[in-house]
């Protein structure tokens, strides 16, 4: 009996140190995870974004959708003061005014947890510029060299002062490529989130990649639903169905400003939304036409009214948040003036006419931005108050539109200065051999300025020239310029750190969590 209670004894004790150990072993294992992740929430964070992707190719057109949702990166991003900053580039170095040397980040995994190098970059690139334009545009490339695993090379065709910012922009994505032409997996990023699941149309669902080089997500997974119209976005905010949207319409903010549980986000953009003028046109081939039309245009009314404040009016291309775009504001003759002086006289109907004509303008604009409609009514009406009819003309591809049928007038939207500089969008818009020129718009001592701002390397220099371009322009008046309008989000109050940019396209980061 005594040797059977002692081994008893000794079957109690090894029992309860085994239960120890394992409960020692399961307490390391929490602290192990904590400590890779202490402050992760398994909570999912539901957010309403405006467009939906076709597909999530970071090359083609739906770059700056595969960019918001938080899952892919770029060598060089835009820092909130609008400064490119490095990131899957660590450093970079101009050798001479054509040759640029760039160092990558080192231990940066693709979602497939195959290794970013210096070849796989050179890859990505090369795949952007064989089918994005825009991308050619951009980076004027004429090579790219692997120097080492970490390190490339990029000369471009002739000096290219704006590469580094031109980095940031979503077309230069960096991808596995291997993995973007494989209908049935999703391509493998750099980003904090990865793709989970994907329906186009409707949603797009992202993780958090555990192997991420950076600052690990503190959400474990976020749905972005896409809903293109803007009364079902502030319904789903409202009811909880998401926890936060993107681009709420400015007629809602009075709602939201009188809920406690939701909150309104904004922030200065770099949108300037304006009316473009065809220069092609029989009316407006002539200058003081143009001017008359402009003189015409209630920007601060229309900022109070359409925009209720959230805005300001505009005098150029460049929002004045830029240190190129603040421009003062310019004398203008009242229309009555402009008109006569250019040998019209009113009709007994109250009309402009001469040689027994009146001016009947056609004026495009979009539903994509109802904001815009509302502004191209005010104008209408203020036209005709002044003698001029216009027939106000919606389209449902406004780019097609511009190239394809007859207009005047055409309400319009950019973003002037995507990549904090001005040199692209001046090249696109308004170099006289350039086919994104909308207006027609040629002036010989344009296209010398934006040659000169193409290869000028020191900032001041750029930003007189930007400058002087931005008065070249008030002078021709190929389009009135109107707002700048701010970018607006709203949020449910338990949501932190979900902030609107003045870059459009960094929507979705790790630091966004939920309480």
């Amino acid at each position: 009996m005594m040797k059977k209670n002692v081994w008893n004894f000794i079957f109690i004790v090894i029992s309860l140190l085994f239960m120890t150990s394992c409960q020692n072993d399961s307490v390391s294992e929490e602290q192990n995870g904590s400590n890779e992740n202490s402050t992760a929430n398994d909570e999912r964070f539901t957010v309403a974004f405006t467009w939906s992707p076709a597909n999530l190719d970071p090359h083609g057109t739906e770059s700056w959708e595969v960019m918001r949702a938080g899952i892919a990166e770029t060598l060089v991003r835009l820092d909130e003061n609008l400064e490119p900053s490095p990131w899957l580039a660590k450093d970079w170095e101009q050798e001479d005014e054509n040759t640029w040397i760039f160092e990558l980040q080192e231990n940066v995994s693709f979602h497939n947890g195959k290794e970013m190098n210096a070849e796989n970059v050179k890859a990505s690139l090369e795949r952007s510029l064989d089918i994005n334009q825009k991308t050619v545009d951009l980076l004027q490339l004429e090579s790219i060299e692997v120097v080492d695993d970490n390190t490339l090379k990029m000369v471009t065709k002739e000096p290219n002062a704006a590469l580094i910012p031109h980095l940031a922009d979503p077309s230069t994505i960096i991808v596995d490529v291997a993995t973007v032409e494989d209908e049935t997996a999703s391509p493998s990023l750099t980003g904090a989130f990865q793709v989970k699941e994907f329906h186009k149309d409707e949603s797009l669902i992202v993780e958090r990649f555990d192997e991420y080089w950076g600052e690990q997500a503190l959400l474990s997974e976020i749905e972005i639903r896409f809903i293109s119209e803007g009364e079902t976005r502030l319904m789903a905010l409202q009811s909880g169905e998401v926890h936060a949207a993107t681009d709420v319409p400015i007629d809602n903010l009075p709602v939201l400003e009188n809920d406690d549980d939701l909150e309104v986000l904004t922030t200065p953009s770099l949108r300037t939304h304006m009316m473009l003028y065809n220069l092609e046109s029989p009316f407006f081939e002539d200058l003081t036409h143009r001017k008359a039309v402009d003189a015409s245009i209630p920007k601060e009314d229309i900022v109070q009214s359409v925009m209720m404040g959230e805005g300001t009016a505009a005098n150029s291309p460049f929002a004045d948040i830029l240190p190129f775009g603040e421009m003062p504001e310019e004398e203008t003759q009242s229309i009555e003036e402009i008109m006569k002086k250019s040998g019209w006289n009113k009709n007994k109907s109250g009309m402009w006419e001469k040689e027994g004509e009146i001016v009947e303008l056609t004026m495009l604009t979009f539903p994509q931005r109802p904001e815009l409609t509302v502004m191209g009514e005010i104008i209408q009406s203020e036209l005709l108050d002044e003698g001029i009819s216009v027939d106000l003309r919606q389209v449902e591809n406004i780019d097609e539109a511009l190239s394809s049928e007859k207009w005047d007038i055409a309400m319009y939207s950019m973003l002037t200065a995507h990549t904090g500089d001005p040199q692209y969008f001046q090249n696109i818009f308004y170099h006289s051999s350039s086919s994104s020129n909308v207006s027609s718009y040629k002036s010989e001592d344009m296209d010398r300025m934006i040659e000169e701002i193409n290869r000028t390397t020191d900032d001041e220099k750029r930003n007189d020239l930007a400058v002087r371009m931005q008065e070249q322009l008030n002078e021709d008046l190929p389009q009135s310029f109107i707002v700048y309008p701010n970018t607006v989000f709203a949020a449910r109050s338990e949501v932190k750190e979900f902030t609107p940019h003045p870059i459009e396209y960094y929507y979705i980061h790790p630091l966004i969590d939920m309480e």
